[in-house]
């Protein structure tokens, strides 16, 4: 029972002084100037040598005949005060504090992505988000569903990511549906995504960003006469009216371009708009109907009932039969 009493003691020992901070176990090929550059003693030689001749005088035993070039591997040394590093700040045990209460655990909303800005230029813009009504004054995140009204006199901007800007003039309503966009990996790559957006009533101007310069993305805008309009790198303006008491010539869904190229469809039928070309859609069981741009059909503050469309003799008959029928 002695020796193995003998041998505990030992490892007990051996534990305490290698736990000690200040104690290194030499290793083989290991210089005494190696290990004291590794434990930020210093760099040049200069600055080492009097680590080096203290740890020979408190240590002598592992140094080959007192030589501070030979230590012994497997030897364990004690290291001087390192002045390059802080004496560690001592533990103070905190205060029990109790334990809380556990209450219910918190439900965590999901996180939902921008899509964009709202900026309000004039008059009073607001933004029905689920069952909360937010005026805005200056400029509010956008997010997908939202829905935009101007009212009387308003004027706002919407900028998404893709940089698509929607100007909303006086008394419309607006809603993004959809939207969808992962930036090109490089410069001058295809940007993908897709944009749904709808018009209720109201007016806007469209200048589309990047979804709308790549065939494969979708980009297209909605009205609620079941028009759809599709977009390919252009500038257009929507008026969407549907009182027959106040519309005018502009009843239904008419659309202008001012730069690139859009298509206007319904289950009708289809037409290709280009540069200052305008049609108009008066039902969702009509054909779309081109005719001459209207004086101020891009002002958008401009009254629908003050705009006057001159339809072709061909519309003219058509406006004739209903008449009759």
């Amino acid at each position: 029972m002695r020796p193995l009493i003998v041998l505990v003691l030992v490892q007990v020992v051996v534990g305490q002084v290698l736990a000690d901070s200040r104690l290194y176990l030499v290793k083989e090929g290991e210089t005494l100037a190696d290990i004291l550059r590794a434990k930020n003693y210093g760099r040049t030689y200069a600055e080492l040598l009097p680590f080096i001749d203290e740890i020979v005088q408190t240590n002598p035993a592992v140094f080959a005949n007192g030589n501070a070039n030979f230590v012994i591997p497997g030897s364990t040394i004690a290291l001087p005060r390192n002045p390059n590093q802080p004496e560690p700040e001592p533990v103070v045990e905190p205060e029990p504090i109790a334990e809380p209460v556990p209450g219910p655990e918190p439900v965590l909303e999901p996180e939902v992505p921008t899509i964009g800005q709202l900026r309000a230029s004039a008059g009073r813009t607001e933004i029905q988000r689920a069952d909360q009504t937010i005026a805005v004054n200056g400029v509010a995140k956008l997010y997908a569903s939202d829905v935009i009204f101007t009212r009387q006199d308003a004027l706002a901007e919407i900028r998404l990511l893709d940089d698509t800007r929607i100007l909303m003039g006086p008394e419309s309503e607006f809603t993004v549906s959809n939207f969808r966009y992962t930036e090109p990996h490089s410069q001058g790559g295809n940007a993908l995504g897709s944009l749904v957006a709808s018009i209720r009533n109201g007016v806007i101007r469209t200048i589309s960003g990047l979804i709308g310069k790549f065939s494969e993305n979708e980009f297209q805008v909605n009205s609620t006469l079941t028009a759809t309009i599709g977009i390919r790198g252009t500038d257009f303006t929507v008026r969407s009216c549907n009182q027959v008491a106040t519309c005018g010539d502009l009843y239904g869904v008419a659309v202008a371009v001012q730069d690139g190229s859009i298509s206007l469809k319904n289950q009708v039928a289809e037409v290709e708009l280009k540069a200052n070309e305008f049609a108009q859609v008066q039902s969702a069981i009509e054909a779309p109907a081109l005719a001459p741009l209207p004086e101020g059909f891009f002002d958008l503050r401009r009254d629908v009932s003050e705009i006057r469309v001159t339809r072709s003799w061909w519309q003219k008959t058509i406006d004739y039969i209903k008449y009759l029928f």
